[in-house]
C-alpha cells in the first residue's frame, strides 16, 4: 500500500494568507511527479465550476425550477446547470428575488475550478478532466481512460469515478482535497463509505514497480477514519463500526425499510405519508419501530416532492405484514435495505 500523509488545510489556509486548493505539500508532489515523468490523480467529488450563485443583498441562492436544488455553474458552457434534472439556464445579471444589480456571487468549487488553478499554478502542466460532463459522449471514459493510460497528460482531475477499477502504472500520487466532505452525511452509512472511497482511491497509487503516495487534504486531521484509512486497519474500522450500529440496532442488526410518497402536490403528498405512517403505527406489529414523516434534504426533484419515513424491522415476516397494509392507490415506493436513508 502507498504511504498517505494526512495535511490540515486550516494550517495551509493560514500560511497561503487565505484559500487554496492546493496545500504545499501537494504542490511539491505534483511538481515531483512531473518533473519524473510520473503521474498523478487528484480527487474531488463535486463537478462543475462553482457549486452555487448567492445574491449578497438578499442572500438567497438561485435555484432550479424543476429541482430543491441550487444550480451549478459550468463554465465549459458558461451556464448554470441542475446536477438531478439537467435543466439549465443563463447566468443571471440580477437577482431574480430581489431585482439588485452587481450582488451576484460565485460560491464553492468543482472539478472544472480545479483544473484551471492548477493549470495557473503549474503553467506547463498536462491535465485530463473525468466527470460526467465529460464522459455523456458515447465512449467518452473509455477514451479518456486511453489517454490518460498513453501518457498524454500529467494529471486526471475527477469526480469519485476515477476512484475505482483503474490500472494505471504511472500513477505514483494521489490526492483528495476534501477527504471529510462526506462526514456531514446524516446517514449511519457515511463513515463507511468515506472509508472505501478514500481506500479505494489510495490504492490507484503505486500498482507497478514505483512506489506510491496519497495526500489527504482535511479540515479534521485527527479524525479517526481518516488515522484509520492511513493505518490501513480494516479490522479496527469494522469492529468500532459494528459496535455503533449494535448500540443503536441499525444494520446488520435490523431490516430498515424506507417509504417514500411522492407527487406534484406537496401538501397532498406529506398527506399520504402521514397516512400511510399512521397505517403502519395502529398495527401494532411486533419488532417494529417508526421514525417521523420527514422531507428529504432535496424534497422537489423533476418537479415531484417527496416525503419518506424509515422502519426498523427485526423479522423479515414483518415486512411482508407491511406491504398489505399499505394503500395500493397511493404514489408511494418502498425501499428495503436503502442506501442512502437521507435522500
Amino acid at each position: 500500500m502507498p504511504t498517505i500523509q494526512i495535511i490540515d488545510m486550516k494550517q495551509e489556509y493560514e500560511k497561503a494568507g487565505g484559500f487554496t486548493h492546493f496545500s504545499a505539500p501537494l504542490v511539491e508532489a505534483m511538481k515531483n511527479r512531473c518533473e519524473k515523468g510520473e503521474q498523478t490523480l487528484l480527487l474531488l467529488n463535486q463537478r462543475g465550476y462553482h457549486r452555487s450563485q448567492l445574491c449578497a443583498s438578499c442572500r438567497t441562492t438561485i435555484q432550479c425550477p424543476h429541482c430543491d436544488v441550487k444550480l451549478s455553474f459550468h463554465k465549459s458552457n458558461s451556464l448554470l446547470r441542475c446536477h438531478f434534472c439537467d435543466f439549465t439556464q443563463e447566468v443571471p445579471l440580477v437577482c431574480p428575488t430581489c431585482g439588485a444589480k452587481d450582488t451576484l456571487q460565485f460560491k464553492g468549487f468543482g472539478t472544472e475550478h480545479v483544473e484551471k488553478a492548477l493549470h495557473a499554478l503549474l503553467p506547463g502542466i498536462r491535465t485530463i478532466r473525468m466527470d460526467r460532463d465529460t464522459t455523456r459522449k458515447k465512449h467518452g471514459a473509455e477514451e479518456i481512460y486511453r489517454q490518460f493510460k498513453a501518457h498524454k497528460a500529467d494529471v486526471l482531475v475527477g469526480t469519485q469515478m476515477i476512484a475505482k477499477g483503474f490500472h494505471f502504472p504511472s500513477v505514483t500520487l494521489v490526492g483528495v482535497l476534501c477527504a471529510d466532505t462526506a462526514l456531514s452525511i446524516p446517514d449511519f452509512r457515511s463513515q463507511e463509505t468515506l472509508f472505501q472511497l478514500l481506500t479505494q482511491v489510495a490504492g490507484r497509487a503505486g500498482r507497478s514497480e514505483l512506489e506510491g503516495a496519497v495526500i489527504f487534504q482535511t479540515f479534521l486531521p485527527d479524525h479517526p477514519l481518516l488515522q484509520l484509512v492511513k493505518e490501513g486497519d480494516y479490522e479496527n474500522f469494522y469492529q468500532k463500526e459494528l459496535q455503533e450500529r449494535k448500540l443503536f440496532s441499525y444494520p446488520p442488526f435490523c431490516r430498515l425499510v424506507k417509504i417514500t410518497s411522492f407527487g406534484t402536490d406537496r401538501e397532498k403528498t406529506r398527506e399520504e405519508n402521514l397516512l400511510l405512517h399512521s397505517q403502519i403505527e395502529k398495527a401494532h406489529i411486533a419488532g417494529v419501530t417508526l421514525f417521523a414523516v420527514t422531507a428529504p434534504p432535496h424534497e422537489k426533484i423533476k418537479d415531484q416532492y417527496r416525503f419518506q419515513f424509515l422502519l426498523k424491522v427485526q423479522k423479515i415476516g414483518s415486512i411482508t405484514k407491511i406491504f398489505k397494509l399499505l394503500y395500493s392507490k397511493l404514489h408511494f415506493r418502498i425501499d428495503v435495505d436503502p442506501v442512502n436513508t437521507f435522500f
